[in-house]
This record gives structure tokens, sequence and C-alpha cells, in this order.
């Protein structure tokens, strides 16, 4: 019953809304029709302001990213060893990208993704930082380096940590980033813009087209 509890808070935590809800007290905005319509921090950012990401972070990383898992350790005294660990974190970020409370749309879970691994593993998180925005830094495209930083976890994991079901755990989260990314809260594929182009891009750029800030504005038709 224990472990059916966490299970079941560790999703129903995850799905907070929270940059929904930001958007919807701040600015009575709901973002999911604006920009990307993803419901996150860059998100937020673009259309609601950026004083509200720090919080909108804090909150995704601390509470639905790593207080399941700590709740497991030290609560429930699950060892990190066990394979019963590996269910809060992707349960937390499933939440988040597929919310109870969104009609199962969210976000795409990097920064619940950056909390699971703070209470996994912190030498993972620095190490997919590192690369992420190292590789931001050099070529401008964040959706591509976050992709690269998590295909390289479960090796990382592999070579750091004496615990294969840390590297499942991030093969797990990997391909729910992956199937975020080409579900994009349901969004209908372009008309002009080939299927297979779109895919592409959802999956290498985190997007629908080439064009990045054409995408990131974009506002619902009547909208100032």
């Amino acid at each position: 019953m224990d472990i059916a509890a966490l299970y079941i808070g560790s999703y129903l935590l995850g799905s907070i809304p929270t940059a929904y809800l930001i958007g919807r007290l701040i600015r009575g905005v709901d973002i999911r029709g604006y920009g990307s319509g993803n419901v996150g921090s860059a998100n937020l950012y673009e259309h609601v302001g950026k004083r509200w990401v720090v919080p909108l972070v804090a909150f995704e990383m601390l509470v639905k990213g790593a207080l399941p898992i700590w709740a497991a350790l030290y609560v429930l005294d699950i060892d990190r060893s066990s394979a019963y660990l590996i269910g809060p974190p992707l349960l937390a970020i499933a939440g988040n990208n597929w919310s109870a409370f969104l009609k199962f749309q969210g976000g795409r879970g990097i920064a619940v993704t950056g909390g699971t691994l703070l209470a996994l593993s912190p030498v993972l998180l620095v190490a997919s930082c590192v690369i992420a925005t190292g590789g931001w830094k050099v070529t401008k495209s964040s959706g591509l380096w976050v992709l690269i930083s998590l295909v390289l976890l479960p090796l990382w994991a592999y070579l750091v940590h004496d615990n294969l079901n840390l590297v499942w755990y991030c093969f797990g989260l990997l391909g729910i980033v992956v199937l975020k990314r080409l579900s994009a809260n349901w969004t209908p594929f372009p008309e002009d813009v080939s299927r297979k182009r779109v895919l592409f891009n959802r999956l290498v750029r985190d997007r629908d087209v080439l064009d990045r800030t054409g995408w990131v504005r974009r506002i619902p038709e009547g909208s100032s």
C-alpha cells in the first residue's frame, strides 16, 4: 500500500500545472495557446515574465522532482539500489508531461528531471547541465543539446554508479522525453510542412518549424 500511495502521489504531484497556474493568476492567460504551447519555463518566460521562471523552476525541481524520491528514501526507507525507486521519478515526470489536470497536456519535464537527478545523483545532474549548456552556448540550439545530454545519461550512470536500476531510469527518462516531444501536446501537424519534417523538428529542435523566433512568439488571433 505504501508503494502504491507513493506512486500515485508522485504522478499527481508531477501533474500540478505550475506554469499554467502562474499564467492564469498573473496575466489571465492559458499559455497552452501561446508560443510553443508548452506548459513550462521557456513559454512562461516569453509570455508571462522572466521573474516567474526562478520560482517555477524551484518548485518543479524540489517539489515535483526531488520530493517523491526523498519521500521514498527517508520516509519509506527504500534503498537506493531498489527497483522500486525507479517508479516515483518517472511518474513525476510523466505527470508533468501529461497532467491529469490539463486533459493530459503539460510541459517537457526538463526542470522536473533536474530535480529527480538532484535527489538521485547530483553528479549526473551536473554532467547533463554542462553538456546541454555548453552545446547551447556554441550552437544556440537548446533543444538539440538537451536531447544529447539526455541520450548520454545512461552512459554516465553506468560509468559513475554501480547501480543498474539508475541506468534503466535514465533510459526510461529518455523515452518519456522523446515521446513528449513527438506528441507535442497533441498539436495538429502544420499543413505546409511534411509530417516527416515536423517529427524531425519536434525530436531534434523541440518545435514544429525551423523559425524559432516566430514559433516561440506566437499568440492567439485577436490577442495583442
